[in-house]
């Protein structure tokens, strides 16, 4: 377990994992990407499909939810092989190990083989400091072009979840779904904190009901 520069994230250990004293692994970079339990809980149940993937894994914590919930496989990628070990052993302590396919690699060159119902993206944020900005640029902002990454995705499903910081501009989320298209732009709290913002697109929008 990698050791803690800041009190606030382990005071949050247990929303995190609540499992974290069974020996959850997360090197330094988890500790402030890792989306809480509650709200990877509530992704998963939105995203539950087939065969899901989690483009950008990290230590785990989206990816047991959805192993929880999906009906067949959750492919997990992450380019870190420390963050992969993590999500491993993370995913073994839930018991849920076997229900993941892990894979060591790059997204953005693993895209054109792979094929899945649902896709969940969460691409690195740039670290605690993305905060400081006014407004959150998709495009220049995420390390490999966020805009970007959606249109590779959008070639294997149009089902996707885009799990993005909170002050993401939402005009760049509704353009992705492209014209005549929509997209459903949800706030995640977590005990009344605005946490981020997830965008899902595709059968993943809550088709409004009539009264």
């Amino acid at each position: 377990m990698a050791i803690v520069d800041n009190a606030r994230y382990w005071y949050q250990r247990y929303s995190y994992f609540s499992q974290f004293d069974r020996g959850i692994l997360m090197d330094r970079e988890g500790w402030f990407s890792v989306t809480p339990e509650a709200i990877a809980h509530h992704i998963a149940k939105r995203c539950q499909s087939d065969v899901i993937i989690d483009a950008y894994c990290g230590c785990g914590g989206n990816t047991i939810q959805f192993a929880l919930t999906c009906e067949r496989v959750v492919i997990a990628i992450d380019i870190d092989p420390v963050k992969l070990h993590c999500a491993r052993e993370n995913a073994k302590i839930y018991g849920v190990e076997d229900r993941i396919e892990f894979i060591h690699g790059n997204f953005l060159e693993l895209a054109p083989s792979l094929k899945a119902d649902v896709i969940f993206l969460s691409p690195p944020w740039g670290g605690p400091s993305y905060l400081s900005a006014n407004t959150y640029d998709l495009i220049q902002m995420i390390p490999g072009n966020g805009q970007h990454i959606f249109e590779l995705a959008s070639k294997i499903t149009p089902n996707i979840a885009y799990f993005v910081p909170r002050n993401t501009d939402p005009q760049q989320l509704a353009r992705l779904a492209g014209p005549s298209r929509v997209c459903e732009i949800e706030q995640n709290y977590l005990r009344g904190n605005l946490k981020a913002l997830t965008a899902y697109y595709g059968d993943l929008v809550v088709k409004p009901t009539r009264s």
